[in-house]
């Protein structure tokens, strides 16, 4: 990460939810839950004179439960925002098998360049970067938890900055 510059911008929202959820209790006391936001997005626009190659990202913070609210309190274990650089992805000659391809690689498509950032992998780090990077789209949250306060709601707090690395494009 020698020679790169850096950027951040900051995510901080929270939402009351009655649906994009599942709720499940095993014996008395043990409430689960599981969510996910769905198609959402939001879009970082890179402007300027230069185009930037990115190296890599850095997510650091948390998703909870926003403390003061009155309803929906769950306690957020695990979480993971989808986030999609659009750009160039490095090149290499390769080629996958039809059959067999449980996993249904596939090496072509745009969605290579969209990572999964979360609590316990909250960075990226390319050595190749991607190219003449556009925009940072911030996609799907996913969240797992327990303690769920009420049925049927659930209320979710991002409180997470992003780092950037990148060059400029030719440098």
């Amino acid at each position: 990460m020698d020679c790169l510059k850096s950027f951040s911008f900051r995510v901080a929202t929270n939402g009351n939810y009655t649906t994009g959820f599942k709720q499940w209790t095993v014996g008395l006391n043990n409430h689960y839950f599981a969510f996910t936001t769905g198609a959402v997005s939001s879009r970082y626009n890179i402007q300027g004179f230069k185009n930037i190659d990115v190296y890599g990202i850095d997510c650091v913070g948390t998703i909870q439960t926003l403390p003061n609210a009155p309803l929906g309190g769950v306690i957020v274990e695990d979480w993971a925002m989808d986030v999609f650089i659009n750009g160039q992805q490095p090149l290499v000659g390769g080629n996958v098998t039809a059959s067999p391809n449980f996993y249904s690689i596939d090496a072509t498509t745009g969605n290579n360049n969209e990572f999964v950032l979360s609590k316990y992998n909250n960075s990226v780090k390319l050595v190749s970067p991607i190219k003449s990077v556009q925009y940072i789209e911030l996609q799907s949250t996913q969240a797992t938890g327990y303690g769920w306060q009420t049925l049927n709601d659930i209320n979710i707090y991002w409180d997470l900055n992003f780092i950037v690395y990148y060059k400029f494009e030719g440098e």
